[in-house]
């Protein structure tokens, strides 16, 4: 539930547009209280309550810790894993630059799209503003078009990536310690299914806690990793490098930086504070920057790049007969059975903190983007949750995890230029252009929401209303579009011609 501070509480509302999410019956705080300045980042825009053990309604603050947790959680997954394979042929100082470089690049569009986020809902008054709202208020009917399409078609991809993972993980876990023959498709079945049914019935508060148990894990697991991975190091591999090789590692490089899936469901637990919000995507991602720039050090400088091709070399003349044994985290887990054990029980936590914040950030978006959340449905559980949209995120990609075991790393390679590129590369400067400066349809999409006055601000040279989270102005917009832009299409460029000619 959402509590406003009165009818004008939320900056920026029309007179005609109350909040939509305010619960019938829940009597509004005093509604002479000043309304809050777009531009400090310090207001809170509502105040989230829920039923205390008496019945009666008590303040439920979104937790600052267990936000920065969600986004750590999320951004810590599948595309860590990838990392040291992908980095190999580049090296260690190469790859550092491009994580530092993309880090900042995917850090700077996750506050574009808080700063869009908050401004619709500021606008709207509604407290549950997912990518299509967003998308429909500043990109008009093509953006929603192309929203859809590209936000779902990650989410599966990374929701296929990991189900499959987790499936071969567990299996060889059951078969190696129990002795048992378990497929990878029962044991992924049985992951996505306990995983699910948890997410689905969990309170936001349950789920903080739950989350924020799961990156401890995550922590105490890797840093034991780090200290056998150094172990192994040796300084001179540090200092080859090959700079040719680092465009094509980008696309899993940005993958591994995805946070923004959640960015709404941050601003939503934290009561549309935008300074906290800010705090909780940096500080969440800043910690799986550190851990990776130490996972590459360490794996990276196990393994040289004079061995990493002698085992491509072997890998391709054996016409795949032979495993590459270069892979930096197989060659770690082949060290002894407590590495095995290690890189078996991280790569486990690590996708299960990235799932729990994709599953919840397609559910967001499914329920937005399919209208469930203005149904009054019998659908809906104890804890306010629709069966729906959770079946709607989860079977599709479980019944393509178990026709295509083998797609972790192509649904992670695509995924990363098709889909994290495009929707959280090229759309969120476009989404900030519109909000900021108007154009892309968005005096239109004001008047047909019912915005009044919305068409008289848009000739303005800029909206008064927005705060701005990421300074730079027009330049710095361009060049976020442009940077994602030219990636997807070096890489379509090069996935044609190898359709047309190398195949």
């Amino acid at each position: 539930l959402r509590v406003t501070a009165g009818d004008e509480a939320v900056t920026g509302v029309e007179s005609s547009v109350a909040p939509r999410n305010r619960p019938p019956g829940v009597a509004a705080g005093d509604s002479s209280s000043p309304p809050p300045d777009a531009n400090d980042e310090s207001s809170r825009l509502w105040s989230n309550v829920a039923p205390d053990d008496s019945g009666a309604l008590a303040p439920e603050p979104g937790s600052l810790p267990g936000a920065i947790a969600l986004v750590a959680g999320t951004t810590v997954g599948a595309g860590m894993l990838a990392l040291p394979a992908v980095c190999q042929s580049s090296g260690f100082v190469p790859s550092t630059t491009a994580l530092v470089l993309c880090w900042a690049y995917m850090l700077g569009t996750g506050l574009l799209v808080l700063e869009v986020n908050l401004d619709v809902m500021r606008k709207t008054g509604d407290t549950n503003a997912s990518i299509v709202t967003m998308a429909d208020r500043t990109l008009g009917e093509n953006g929603v078009r192309f929203a859809w399409a590209a936000y779902v078609f990650i989410h599966y991809a990374l929701l296929v990536a990991y189900i499959s993972r987790v499936g071969q993980l567990a299996a060889e876990t059951v078969r190696n310690s129990l002795g048992v023959d378990v497929s990878d498709g029962a044991a992924g079945t049985a992951y996505a299914a306990v995983l699910g049914y948890v997410i689905f019935a969990s309170s936001p508060r349950r789920l903080d806690d739950i989350n924020s148990v799961l990156v401890g894990i995550v922590l105490l697991t890797f840093a034991p990793l780090l200290v056998l991975g150094a172990a192994n190091v040796d300084v001179q591999n540090f200092a080859t490098g090959d700079w040719t090789a680092v465009p094509s590692t980008i696309p899993v490089i940005a993958l591994a930086f995805v946070f923004h899936n959640v960015v709404p469901v941050v601003a939503t637990s934290l009561e549309g504070d935008a300074r906290k919000a800010k705090v909780a995507l940096m500080a969440g991602t800043a910690i799986p920057f550190a851990m990776f720039v130490l996972w590459d050090a360490a794996l990276l400088g196990s393994v040289s790049q004079a061995q990493a091709e002698d085992a491509l070399d072997a890998v391709a003349r054996s016409g795949g007969a032979i495993e590459a044994i270069a892979d930096p985290l197989a060659a770690l887990q082949a060290t002894s059975p407590a590495a095995a054990a290690l890189v078996s029980g991280f790569s486990f936590f690590a996708i299960t903190t990235s799932f729990v914040g994709f599953v919840l950030g397609l559910v967001d978006f499914l329920s937005d983007g399919l209208g469930f959340r203005a149904e009054e449905s019998e659908t809906k559980t104890r804890e306010g949750n629709d069966w729906r949209p959770f079946l709607l995120t989860l079977a599709p990609p479980w019944a393509f995890a178990l026709s295509y075991p083998d797609v972790f790393l192509d649904a992670l390679d695509s995924a990363g230029t098709f889909g994290v590129l495009t929707l959280f590369g090229c759309m969120p400067p476009a989404m900030a252009w519109s909000n900021r400066y108007g154009g892309f349809g968005n005096a239109s999409n004001a008047k047909k929401n019912g915005d009044k006055g919305s068409e008289a601000k848009q000739i303005q040279p800029e909206s008064e209303s927005t705060a701005r989270l990421l300074p730079g102005g027009k330049p710095a917009l361009l060049l976020c579009f442009s940077l994602a832009a030219g990636v997807v299409l070096t890489e379509s460029v090069q996935r044609v011609g190898y359709l047309l000619f190398d195949r």
